[in-house]
């Protein structure tokens, strides 16, 4: 019977499992406990660890926070809630557990919120976590772009990295745009016939034969990559959801090709939505993440605040963050020394800068739509192309066997400048990371 019960990890400040201490240690209690942490910088660790199939977790844990519940949901654990009075239940709501229980809960109300059932939020996963993939230079890269509201063109940007970066490695761009981003149209494709709900069933149903089944499903059109289409059903939203649901597919899809692009919608905001959850699973597992601001006031401010959120609330490294700013010179864009002088403002502290300017270029759009292809292919050389050809030139190189990407390293951290009377000699800085390698 024992194997038969729950398995979990304890994340309960001492007040929360005091409370339900009689439930979680009698003689015949009802799961599996695998671990405790009283802190929330282990928590991570030993969920990885012992793969459990959830936490029960208080939102008084030392150092809890929304970046640290996101990251074990992305491991396939779900996430239980235990509040001791109404407070903690908000406080619960804005970490976005899975399921919340107080501490008169029973032994039949805590096995259902575990498994998805009394006041739940999220559907169970269909399978245990199991072993989390772990990327690196004998591994497929990801690489997750992302725009603010307004769509300033984060989806054509990553259609176009994808080309360029297929012509130096096997590439697959994955449409992870849980609102809809259309890709199926303007491909003239039927995601009935295969798309990322395919895999994500699959990875989940233990099976193995995942490349003939991607063969399957995957879309081929002249003049693009390899494309694996968002799933044809908005209803299947609470099939992405599912916690580590993403993370699995993603894994499998890197064990199979050298880089993996993913357009991924803009709703991060709202945790308690499908959409925001299966979006924020992608960029916590992307090796790097870049960020598509429009120009237009209005769209850099919504990238900005997209910005902010991925830094503060997701807690992503800003050495894994690239920002790409699009459609300079479009209609009501401000100019480039105006835009560069408000984005180094906001991101004076952030130890992120624009990493590539993209003009607005109303000759290649009308070629890329009358083809039917992506801008970097509408007119190879355009000044669209080159910007993100050199982008890529500055994110990768060659691996070892030739055949795949590898992390590419600067050789400082970018800062603002300083101004004259705050400068300061150069003292040589320390090589970090880019973009990927955490």
């Amino acid at each position: 019977m024992t194997a038969e019960r729950p398995r979990v990890v304890l994340a309960l400040s001492p007040l929360a499992e005091r409370h339900v201490e009689g439930l979680l240690f009698d003689t015949d209690a009802p799961l599996e406990l695998l671990a405790s942490t009283l802190d929330a910088d282990e928590l991570l660790e030993r969920v990885r660890e012992h793969t459990p199939e959830a936490v029960l977790v208080s939102p008084e844990l030392a150092g809890l926070s929304p970046a640290h519940c996101e990251r074990v949901r992305a491991t396939g654990a779900r996430l239980v809630g235990l509040a001791l009075d109404e407070p903690e239940r908000l406080a619960l709501d804005a970490l976005a557990v899975d399921a919340k229980i107080d501490a008169s809960v029973s032994r039949e109300e805590l096995l259902a919120a575990v498994h998805g059932g009394v006041g739940d939020t999220r559907p169970a996963p269909a399978v245990a976590p199991g072993p989390q993939v772990k990327r690196g230079e004998d591994h497929g890269s990801l690489l997750a772009v992302i725009g603010g509201k307004g769509a300033p063109g984060a989806s054509e940007c990553a259609a176009s990295l994808a080309v360029l970066a297929h012509e130096r490695w096997d590439t697959i761009l994955v449409e992870l745009d849980a609102l809809g981003g259309g890709l199926a149209l303007r491909l003239g494709a039927d995601p009935g016939d295969g798309s990322i709900l395919g895999l994500i069933r699959a990875t989940q149903a233990g099976e193995g034969a995942l490349r003939e089944l991607i063969e399957r499903w995957r879309c081929e059109r002249s003049g693009w990559p390899t494309v694996l289409l968002g799933p044809p059903d908005p209803d299947a939203l609470t099939e992405l959801a599912q916690s580590g649901a993403i993370t699995r597919a993603l894994d499998a899809l890197t064990g199979l090709y050298p880089l993996v692009v993913c357009d991924v919608g803009f709703l991060l905001a709202d945790a308690q939505q499908s959409a925001a959850r299966c979006h924020r699973e992608a960029l916590i597992d992307a090796d790097a993440v870049l960020l598509v601001l429009g120009t237009r006031e209005a769209q850099l401010r919504d990238g900005l605040r997209q910005l902010k959120l991925m830094l503060d609330t997701l807690a992503i490294p800003p050495e894994r963050l690239r920002i790409i700013a699009n459609g300079l010179g479009g209609p009501s864009s401000a100019t480039k020394d105006t835009l560069n002088q408000t984005i180094t403002e906001h991101l004076a502290d952030s130890g992120v800068t624009v990493d590539a300017w993209l003009d607005w270029d109303t000759r290649t759009a009308r070629r890329a739509h009358r083809n039917g292809t992506p801008f970097a292919l509408a007119r190879r050389r355009s000044a669209y192309a080159r910007a993100l050809a050199g982008l890529l030139d500055e994110l990768f190189l060659p691996d070892h066997t030739g055949i795949g990407p590898k992390a590419k390293r600067r050789k400082r951290r970018l800062v603002p400048p300083r101004p004259p009377s705050q400068e300061q000699p150069h003292s040589g800085g320390e090589e970090v990371a880019l973009p990927w390698q955490t």
